[in-house]
């Protein structure tokens, strides 16, 4: 199966035609159920009682998600922790079609009768993905990967930004950073300036319980005097937000190569320096990923380390 036919370059449906070129500020997310039409099916759609028996188990894990294979053609994902902005965020991705950057579809989005739960049904793409085969690849295989996924990424960005930092359709920003159990607009967004996307932060580190609570308030009011200042004023960009080796595939063919990112439940409008810091954060320097890494990103060194510092007070 090639990536070329899997390319959100391909026609979007008429359901989500529009007249005009979509302006990211004034697209609608769509309503739950969303089925495609049969015209765009690879297949008839899953049944609930093939995918919570397929054997084909890509994560398991019943706190938050489970993400299985049926057949040669779909990817289902449910459970409690399956989030609508990343079948919106699909959807809005096919609105914007350029060849360089190869997306799953979404095929339906619907809450499971039997539990409630929400079920993304995608397109099953095929490849291998980085993470297990990155120490199997010669130094000109990365570059030429990197090199693909740069122009996907770059693509991304350029799409015109809606004016706030959220989810597609002006909905809160789905990092774990920014969750809040209450739903608190303060903390979750979306947010009008990067002034309030640092202020989110510093109120979830305030919100934080633990033994120490001196030390956190001390933390807090550190980078309420100071964040700003080290994160700087950034303009926001679509992001994945999760650019781990796990979730870029790639396939080799005769003379090229064809890269394409999946997991898309994190991504959104961020301040630029977001897809690089953020995964700064979590990166393990054990071989060359990191390098490569900033091929096709672009490094924000001040940025990420101040991210860093914030997302070790965060998260341990």
């Amino acid at each position: 199966m090639s990536f070329t036919h899997n390319s959100i370059a391909k026609k979007f449906p008429p359901e989500l035609a529009n007249t005009r070129p979509v302006m990211a500020e004034d697209w609608t997310p769509v309503r739950i159920p969303f089925l495609s039409p049969p015209s765009r099916l690879p297949a008839p759609l899953p049944k609930e009682r093939e995918f919570l028996q397929s054997p084909v188990v890509l994560r398991e894990d019943v706190s938050h998600h489970r993400v299985v294979a049926v057949s040669e053609h779909f990817i289902v994902k449910h459970g409690r922790g399956v989030e609508e902005i990343e079948g919106q965020t699909l959807l809005f991705l096919e609105r914007f079609p350029n060849e360089s950057l190869t997306v799953p579809r979404l095929y339906a989005m619907w809450r499971m009768p039997s539990t409630g739960h929400l079920c993304l049904v995608m397109e099953r793409i095929q490849g291998l993905d980085l993470e297990s085969a990155w120490l199997t690849l010669t130094n000109d295989d990365k570059s030429a990967i990197c090199a693909k996924i740069k122009i996907g990424i770059d693509y991304l960005r350029s799409i015109p930004p809606p004016g706030y930092y959220g989810g597609v359709g002006s909905t809160k920003l789905p990092h774990h950073l920014f969750w809040d159990k209450q739903g608190n607009k303060e903390i979750c967004g979306p947010f009008q300036n990067n002034s309030d996307v640092h202020a989110a932060l510093v109120k979830r580190l305030r919100m934080i319980n633990t033994g120490n609570v001196d030390h956190i308030t001390a933390k807090a009011k550190f980078y309420e005097r100071h964040l700003d200042t080290m994160l700087g004023v950034h303009p926001p960009v679509l992001s994945h937000s999760d650019l781990q080796r796990k979730n870029i595939l790639f396939k080799k063919t005769v003379d090229s190569v064809e890269v394409a990112i999946i997991d898309w439940e994190v991504a959104g409008w961020y301040p630029s320096y977001w897809e690089y810091a953020i995964s700064f954060c979590t990166l393990e320097w054990n071989d060359d990923w990191p390098q490569y890494f900033e091929e096709f990103v672009g490094p924000w060194p001040k940025e990420a380390s101040a991210m860093r510092m914030l997302y070790q007070d965060l998260w341990f």
